[in-house]
């Protein structure tokens, strides 16, 4: 059998991950000087408070490869070979973690791992697509051909109210940070399919900022047959905005959630930044 395993940036419920019998491995916030394990030790809605309390930016850690490992092992031990999806290793370590993992464990060739040059629900995606496959009897090699296939369609759009997280985390460079800052100018970035943080846009306003959303949603049209998520930082006005966008570009409500970025996610992105993660058409 083949047992799924993932990390906390996917973003996704912990009801459904429990349903579908998913381990998630944490990665570590760290805010003033207090490491927390992501969605475990500190929600989603504790890690925003605190961050608005605090005098200084959050970071974050990944997991060690001895965490991997033990979780690997014992999922080994218990006769399941393993399935890990992962953040993007463009983005953080967190993926070469687990590789270096595979390499310490007994059998070592039953641990398979997916790269999903994504984050968040993009990432998540991802994970319930290998769920699916795997409850049907697919293989190993077959779930890695085919996420590689569907990742080349995953997309995430996204605003932010400040560059700084983005500078401070090493996604952006200083004169994109600058030029942003000194022109007061709101980046529309997005995920490029290398998993590289992109601007798509820069523009003023809040009404640019949807105009500019609306545009990159009609460039990569959205494919019905999958939810849409809108991701945010405890911003429901925008939440909304979105969702009379996506019904208007003819997205049923029924096909349509929004969630609470992950503390990992949200030490990069920022307070006030929010997006739309969604598969385009083949």
């Amino acid at each position: 059998m083949l047992r799924i395993v993932t990390d906390s940036t996917c973003d996704l419920p912990n009801s459904l991950l429990e349903e579908h019998n998913v381990t998630v491995i944490p990665l570590n916030v760290i805010i003033d000087g207090q490491t927390y394990a992501d969605g475990i030790e500190l929600s989603h809605a504790e890690f925003y408070a605190k961050m608005a309390a605090s005098k200084q930016l959050p970071t974050t850690s990944q997991p060690s490869p001895a965490k991997f490992r033990d979780v690997f092992q014992k999922i080994l031990d218990a006769g399941d070979d393993v399935f890990y999806v992962g953040l993007s290793s463009t983005l953080s370590g967190t993926l070469q973690a687990a590789k270096i993992a595979r390499d310490l464990v007994e059998s070592p060739e039953r641990v398979t791992i997916h790269d999903t040059l994504s984050a968040t629900y993009a990432e998540g995606m991802l994970v319930m697509q290998a769920v699916k496959l795997a409850e049907e009897g697919r293989t190993a090699g077959e779930i890695q051909a085919e996420l590689t296939e569907l990742r080349k369609r995953q997309e995430l759009v996204f605003s932010v109210d400040t560059l700084e997280n983005l500078r401070k985390g090493g996604r952006i460079n200083n004169l994109s940070f600058l030029f942003g800052s000194l022109l007061n100018i709101k980046p529309i970035l997005h995920l490029d399919y290398e998993g590289v943080v992109q601007a798509f846009d820069k523009v003023r306003g809040k009404k640019n900022a949807i105009l500019a959303v609306k545009r990159f949603l009609t460039e990569r049209p959205i494919d019905m047959e999958f939810p849409v998520a809108i991701g945010h930082t405890s911003d429901q006005g925008t939440v909304q905005v979105w969702r009379e966008l996506l019904t208007e570009l003819g997205v049923k409500v029924s096909n349509i959630f929004d969630f609470e970025l992950s503390g990992v996610i949200g030490t990069h992105v920022g307070k006030g930044a929010n997006g739309i993660i969604y598969f385009s058409k083949a």
